[in-house]
């Protein structure tokens, strides 16, 4: 019965004026509809759209969600990004070597900030140490300490603690720029190399 109407149905919509359009969807019950308008919502499996012998004409692009939709954005962009790069270390060198050349100079640069911050670290300890003397010295005469001497002692305190915190940062900007230098010499390889061409 319900085979015979559907056929029924078919039938009319094909024999329609040949200028209208018939559609044909999976609804969300997962029944197969066919109408000369399609659906208000589009459902997401997608529309096809069908021609007067009842063929599919156009198949329907299936429909994304927010997230995949998201998630290709991201690929994209990612891949232009990747691409951007590639150009950049194309037109920037022609061999690894010379990436060496611009990682050993950036090393230079940041271990020059190290080497100026043992210099701070040596007369910051001086201080600390100055300080400490005079600190104990006051507490073994069972004195007040004055609040400018606290103050300072903690102000050295806190430089050597914030000459510390940079060291270990140059050290890891070092290793980045050792990574990034080998991730670019491999990339440039395989970029010149004539199975990528």
């Amino acid at each position: 019965m319900l085979r015979g109407l559907c056929t029924f149905l078919l039938l009319a919509l094909l024999t329609a004026p040949a200028f209208a359009k018939l559609y044909r969807w999976v609804d969300e019950t997962g029944r197969v509809q066919y109408s000369d308008k399609p659906p208000v919502t589009v459902p997401t499996s997608g529309i096809s759209e069908l021609n007067k012998s009842g063929m599919v004409k156009t198949t329907p692009a299936p429909v994304l969600s927010r997230e995949e939709k998201e998630k290709i954005k991201i690929e994209q962009a990612l891949q232009k990004e990747q691409q951007r790069k590639d150009r950049a270390l194309l037109q920037s060198f022609s061999k690894p070597e010379e990436i060496d050349l611009i990682r050993d100079r950036r090393i230079g640069v940041v271990e020059s900030g190290i080497a100026a911050n043992k210099t701070r670290m040596q007369n910051a300890v001086a201080r600390k140490t100055r300080l400490d003397t005079q600190m104990a010295r006051i507490k073994k005469s069972k004195r007040d300490v004055p609040v400018d001497l606290a103050s300072e002692l903690l102000s050295v305190q806190k430089e050597v603690s914030d000459i510390d915190a940079d060291n270990k940062s140059k050290n890891n900007e070092i290793e980045n720029i050792k990574m990034k230098a080998e991730e670019d010499k491999k990339r440039l390889l395989e970029l010149r190399s004539p199975a990528s061409k």
